[in-house]
């Protein structure tokens, strides 16, 4: 007879599980966002979850469960919903329309507007589509290896290899690249965007500050062949609307009857900054109980 199999898992191990799997579901998280937010290798965390895991799992399990309760805490204290309102209508617009016409189009913003919101929004919801979160002075080595991870493919040694290996998967496809914070890249890296864009044809947005436009806009400047290509350029985004602040507080507070005098008064303090509105006011108001203001 075969040696029977004891299972490590105790019934509670087994319940914990569950519970996590369940949270990932009605919350629409994948295993891969719990494996980074818990810093669990995602063989260790696939394992544990299906109940495969030989060793007893309750450490893990509990780390898990630890960082679902802060999210789920972080969500209970007002962190919003997305809106789809004018920030995110008019940015659409800009990529969409890039990636149609494989050109680049530009995204520039004042700090707070909501810009690297919509950005990871679009990348979430939108197939084919490969968000780079430009580190301080990234360098072509960096920004490549990012992009070749994102599309699950082998790194190649060398900055010449890696460009190929992106041309070749890249070519004759639909896929737009977003580089958000773009003003950090270094000129090499752009220079080398550049180019994976001109011989791979598909579209590429930078999006940044006021600093990002500085660099590409000077006519005959250091990236004039940047420039040259970019087939939509929307004027610098300075506030949020007023219609997009209350449909935010409504939003983060649960409340769809919120006075107007509450709503004037969130929008004169957030000064048409979506990341005042939605980090610094509307979580401590839901967690002191700003309810009776309605």
């Amino acid at each position: 007879m075969g040696k029977k199999v004891t299972s490590a898992y105790t019934p509670e191990d087994t319940a914990k599980a569950a519970a996590i799997n369940k949270w990932l579901e009605d919350h629409e998280q994948s295993k891969a966002w719990l494996c980074k937010k818990s810093s669990i290798p995602n063989g260790t965390l696939s394992q544990v979850l299906s109940g495969k895991y030989a060793a007893r799992p309750t450490r893990q399990l509990n780390t898990m469960q630890a960082v679902l309760a802060t999210e789920t805490e972080r969500l209970d204290d007002g962190t919003p919903g997305y809106v789809k309102g004018s920030v995110h209508k008019l940015l659409s617009v800009v990529c969409d329309r890039t990636r149609k016409h494989q050109n680049f189009g530009v995204i520039t913003g004042y700090v707070g507007v909501g810009k690297s919101r919509f950005l990871k929004e679009y990348a979430a919801t939108s197939h084919l589509t490969l968000l780079i979160e430009v580190s301080p002075n990234m360098t072509p080595g960096v920004l490549m290896t990012e992009l070749l991870m994102q599309l699950n493919n082998a790194i190649p040694n060398g900055l010449d290899r890696k460009f190929r290996e992106l041309v070749r998967v890249l070519k004759e496809t639909n896929y737009l690249i977003i580089a958000d914070e773009a003003e950090n890249m270094s000129a090499s890296a752009l220079q080398r965007l550049r180019r994976i864009r001109d011989m791979a044809m598909i579209g590429v947005v930078l999006a940044g500050t006021g600093k990002a436009a500085g660099l590409i806009k000077p006519e005959h400047g250091q990236f004039d062949q940047v420039r040259g290509r970019v087939g939509m350029w929307p004027e610098t985004i300075k506030a949020i609307s007023r219609d997009d602040a209350d449909d935010m507080a409504r939003a983060a507070l649960g409340m769809e009857d919120l006075s107007d005098e509450v709503l004037a008064t969130l929008w004169e303090y957030s000064q048409g900054s979506a990341r005042v509105l939605n980090e610094n006011l509307v979580p401590p108001s839901r967690t002191t109980g700003w309810a009776p203001c309605r």
